[in-house]
């Protein structure tokens, strides 16, 4: 890999936060789709459908039908109720897979996000091999084929959060912060060392920018302060570390509170309760039939 490769703004900002498996997909229909198929937001955090060639009528829940007639990347980046119709025949060439996002960084990385992004395939977005690749693997069954198609498609999912720094598609958040090279710099600094007393003057200069230029960028991109944003990943983690069965008193310090007693404080500040409420909360919610 050349010099310039390692240079690029997007790879240390992106991998780091996905380097530690946090994200699967599943591809579970891959064929020509006669009629119409639902999918529930109940199935996935996530969908994503390749229209490989034929016409679909793209319809979801309080939204005006979306006829699309060329070959394009459909992705749904948060669960929603949605219908697919191929109402000419021979009907439509699809690959669906459902994606699964976890961790701290998912909450983070899909913030900004759209509700929905269809992308034409036929545009010169860079996704074209790793696209072809899962189209040749998903038609073509062989030895190994299911883990096959559901690593492209994970492939293809990092392919795609790239390509939505690249060209700006996101609205505020993590990714539209790690399209510019300064403020990701400062972000990535902050996934790194969550728990460290990095203030605003120490974000902006690793960041390499004046206190005042670095808060008023980071404020128009990411769309929060560099110290909302720190505390908002902060409680991310809390979150993550408490579902897995980690202690308040353990948790705190690791990101960044001197005690269990200021954590809880701001958890009750943020979500209404203290942890341990919202921990039983989540559980409940897992397990309802235990209610």
């Amino acid at each position: 890999m050349s010099e310039k490769a390692h240079s690029s703004s997007e790879e240390p900002a992106v991998f780091p936060l996905l380097s530690r498996r946090s994200f699967s997909a599943s591809v579970f229909f891959s064929g020509s789709l006669c009629g119409g198929s639902d999918h529930s937001a109940k199935d996935a955090q996530m969908h994503l459908h390749l229209l490989r060639r034929g016409s679909l009528c793209l319809n979801t829940q309080g939204g005006a039908a979306r006829q699309i007639d060329r070959p394009s990347l459909i992705f749904f980046p948060r669960a929603q109720d949605h219908r697919l119709e191929a109402r000419e025949l021979p009907g439509a060439e699809l690959v669906c897979a459902r994606l699964t996002f976890t961790g701290p960084e998912a909450e983070l990385l899909l913030l900004g996000l759209p509700d929905l992004l269809v992308i034409p395939l036929d545009a010169p977005i860079g996704l074209g091999p790793v696209v072809e690749r899962l189209f040749e693997e998903a038609f073509t069954p062989a030895f190994g084929h299911s883990a096959a198609v559901d690593l492209i498609a994970e492939l293809l999912l990092v392919m795609l959060l790239r390509h939505c720094i690249a060209e700006g598609l996101t609205e505020g958040g993590l990714l539209a912060g790690l399209g510019d090279t300064k403020l990701a710099r400062a972000l990535v600094a902050m996934h790194d060392r969550p728990a460290a007393d990095l203030n605003i003057e120490q974000l902006a200069a690793i960041a390499g920018m004046s206190r005042s230029n670095f808060a008023a960028a980071f404020k128009q991109r990411v769309g929060t302060s560099p110290g909302d944003y720190l505390a908002t990943l902060r409680l991310a983690l809390a979150k993550q570390a408490l579902l897995q069965g980690t202690s308040l008193k353990t948790v705190a310090p690791l990101v960044g509170y001197s005690s269990a007693t200021a954590l809880a404080r701001v958890f009750q500040r943020q979500f209404g309760c203290g942890p341990r409420d919202w921990l039983a909360q989540q559980q409940r919610s897992a397990n309802p039939d235990d209610a």
